[in-house]
């Protein structure tokens, strides 16, 4: 027995008619959207590894700048 049904507007596309979805048949889009996906992913976690980098850059030069306040405060006490 079938049970799917073409959709008639696409015909890459079929209705389970046990779970009433509509399901993609076109293995190459289904391909395509994969490696988009993919892609996405690759660039967000980029995203989230620079704005970490960015965040210890940040604090590695309050840091820095914290270091400096002490130096020239102990420089000025010893004039």
């Amino acid at each position: 027995m079938n049970d799917k049904l073409r959709v008639k507007t696409d015909h890459s596309l079929v209705r389970d008619l046990k779970s009433n979805a509509i399901i993609n048949s076109n293995n190459n889009e289904y391909e395509k959207f994969l490696e988009i996906s993919k892609i996405k992913y690759e660039e967000k976690k980029k995203i989230e590894d620079l704005k970490k980098q960015v965040e210890e850059i940040k604090n590695d030069l309050n840091d820095i700048k914290i270091l400096l306040k002490s130096i020239v405060c102990k420089w000025f006490i010893n004039i």
